[in-house]
């Protein structure tokens, strides 16, 4: 067992440097494009703190590991929009419900409704991840509306220059850590479930999914402590919780998997969520902490449950 644990911190560590790596390319390249901070963290840190989950998730799906590619994904999730924003949001005051995140968030709602209808299937496969792959090609339409908008209303990030090519080296040095990584926590996970006596499930939803998310934990962190750009964390967030669940389990389909687990549990917390959010957005100007402190709170209230039914 304890080379299981230490072979899981191993794999956490691989994957966050290699996020790391292609964070900082992903913000250049950015910077390079004359992006907001708040595009930058819808879009490419977004997209770039979903990389680990994208590699567990795909390396445990070709292992025919259903439990660990689905347990990862929504349990990274979960622990992004309760434990990170509720963290978040005790260290630093997110002014951060404008009017052009609004409709990020409203495909975060539709997103997390849809995700409802996919994972209470009796299977999971092209046809049926379709309606995910729809909503994510939508997102990316809004995207692309909005970089004219963004450049031209908002300062972009001011980074030192770089060379193209180290950029680029940059991103393939990060990709290949975050393969490495995937593929170790993979098999520490599977290892740890048959030490322990849990499913795999169980073992991929807290522990696995904590450590994909650990990009979006550091990300946020930084940004909340040093109270500079708060917009770009739920930005992260918003982003990352769209790919993981459009994008990356939407090509989980090529798999077909029988869905021999009951996602009730996961499913209402992430639309409870995303509802949350959304109408938060047009109520108030801030994330304060007593909602913190809820978000924290049904956090602490899934992970007992799933440790209760394990």
């Amino acid at each position: 067992m304890a080379e299981s644990v230490l072979l899981l911190v191993f794999s956490i560590t691989v994957l966050y440097f290699g996020a790391e790596l292609t964070l900082n390319a992903s913000e250049k390249v950015g910077a390079k494009l004359g992006l907001s901070p708040l595009l930058i963290g819808m879009l490419l840190i977004g997209f770039g703190t979903s990389l680990p989950e994208f590699f567990v998730a795909h390396i445990a799906g070709s292992q025919n590991k259903m439990g660990i590619a689905i347990g990862s994904l929504v349990g990274s999730n979960i622990a992004n929009m309760f434990l990170i924003l509720g963290v978040s949001g005790l260290i630093a005051k997110l002014s951060v419900f404008t009017k052009g995140v609004r409709k990020h968030l409203a495909v975060h709602l539709l997103l997390s409704a849809v995700l409802f209808f996919v994972l209470t299937r009796p299977t999971l496969n092209l046809i049926s991840s379709l309606p995910l792959l729809f909503v994510i090609g939508v997102y990316l339409y809004i995207i692309k509306m909005d970089l004219g908008e963004e450049v031209e209303q908002e300062e972009a990030v001011e980074v030192p220059r770089e060379k193209p090519a180290i950029l680029f080296i940059k991103l393939i040095a990060g990709f290949g850590l975050l393969y490495v990584g995937g593929e170790y926590l993979v098999v520490s996970g599977t290892k740890l479930c048959l030490a322990l006596g849990f499913s795999e499930y169980i073992v991929s939803a807290i522990f696995i999914a904590f450590g994909t998310s650990f990009p979006e934990l550091v990300t946020a962190l930084l940004a909340a402590v040093k109270k500079k750009d708060t917009d770009l964390i739920v930005g992260n967030i918003v982003g990352s919780n769209i790919f993981n669940c459009g994008f990356i389990l939407g090509t989980l389909g090529i798999y077909n998997f029988t869905l021999d687990v009951s996602f009730q549990l996961e499913l209402i917390s992430i639309l409870l969520g995303a509802l949350v959010l959304f109408a938060y957005s047009y109520k108030e100007k801030f994330f304060y902490k007593k909602t913190s402190v809820f978000f924290l709170l049904c956090y602490g209230f899934v992970v007992f449950k799933w440790l209760e039914n394990s």
